[in-house]
């Protein structure tokens, strides 16, 4: 049990490592960032220059510095150092099989496969999500073979990485998932791991809140969270442009897509989550207080952190997370960080 008598799940973690991501990730630089030293250079003229910490290269510099010549464990014994003893951690694996940039040294069947292991580990400690692309030939069949018999209790999803999250192939496992109240978790942020193809924009889209709305008009049961609150950059967008108020239609930030469609009341079991955007900029804290004020809100936002991803961040996670605990005060922190994620887990957090 955390401190204070509160059990603190963090909602959004990652442990893939190096072996995990495509081998042309960073292009020409990938093979002379796996050796330290020159991570080391990178990483310092990406602090020096000040502009570009989370280009691909930089992004690609911090996974290696993490997860090189470490294993799931290591790197899942890392981001439980920073929290209480007996916080719990939702496992997000990340399947890059198709993500058009390589080869990967281990496979997604591989990555599960350790996870498997490492929740057998740590059985009170990590709720494992299972990663699901529905370019695989046997994705339904894959994904309820590791619900119903190894361990994983939910549904992570990665549109960006190069498919729509209406993709017919997808449909059985909404319901599945809805039947069952088996939480689903899908990217919902400009920002990340994109497919590489020619037009940017229309895989950042695949993300947008917009593409949900159909999916919850035919599963209203269905579990889902829309991970990031809509991400940073439309966060920053919310807060100069007042995007809330004054821009209806799909030129509203994501956040104000994401808060309008909980607030509504229209889709009871839509949640979000906080990882990487409050650890982006620390006013964005004082933002999500305000929004709190909303009761729906309140009780379907879920604390997350993106380890190891929000490494890049500009704040970093052992400090940030504290000091969102004492910006939001201990009723609402145990909301998001306790409660939701209860309600949201439901029996996958037994």
């Amino acid at each position: 049990m955390s401190v204070e008598g509160m059990q603190i799940t963090n909602c959004h973690i990652h442990t893939f490592t190096a072996d995990h991501v495509p081998t042309r990730y960073a292009g020409f630089f990938g093979k002379f960032l796996r050796i330290r030293a020159f991570r080391v250079v990178v990483l310092w003229i990406m602090r020096f220059i000040g502009h570009t910490p989370r280009s691909r290269l930089a992004r690609y510099a911090r996974i290696l510095e993490t997860s090189y010549e470490r294993d799931q464990e290591a790197i899942f014994k890392i981001v439980q150092d920073f929290y209480p003893q007996g916080t719990r951690f939702v496992i997000l694996p990340m399947d890059m099989t198709y993500m058009n940039a390589g080869p990967l040294r281990e496979s997604v069947a591989e990555q599960h496969t350790y996870l498997e292991g490492l929740q057998r580990r740590y059985p009170e400690l990590i709720i494992l999500f299972a990663a699901v692309d529905p370019r695989h030939p046997d994705v339904v069949a894959r994904t309820i073979e590791l619900l119903e018999h190894r361990g994983f209790r939910g549904i992570k999803l990665y549109p960006p990485l190069g498919y729509h999250p209406n993709d017919p192939a997808l449909s059985e496992l909404y319901r599945y998932a809805a039947d069952r109240e088996i939480p689903v978790l899908s990217h919902c942020s400009r920002r990340g791991v994109l497919y590489r193809g020619s037009d940017k924009e229309a895989t950042i889209r695949l993300a947008d809140p917009d593409n949900y709305i159909p999916i919850l008009d035919a599963h209203p049961k269905l579990k889902l969270c829309l991970a990031h609150f809509g991400g940073d950059e439309e966060w920053k967008k919310d807060r100069k442009e007042s995007s809330r108020a004054g821009k209806p239609g799909p030129d509203r930030s994501w956040l104000a897509k994401i808060a309008d469609m909980i607030s509504s009341g229209r889709y009871e079991n839509l949640y979000t989550d906080i990882s990487y955007t409050l650890f982006a900029d620390e006013e964005y804290v004082h933002m999500l207080n305000a929004l709190l004020a909303d009761p729906r809100l309140r009780a379907r936002v879920l604390f997350g952190s993106d380890f190891y991803v929000v490494e890049d961040a500009k704040l970093e996670e052992r400090q940030t997370w504290p000091r969102i605990r004492s910006a939001l005060g201990e009723d609402l922190f145990r909301a998001i960080a306790e409660e939701n994620p209860r309600e949201f887990l439901g029996a996958a957090a037994t």
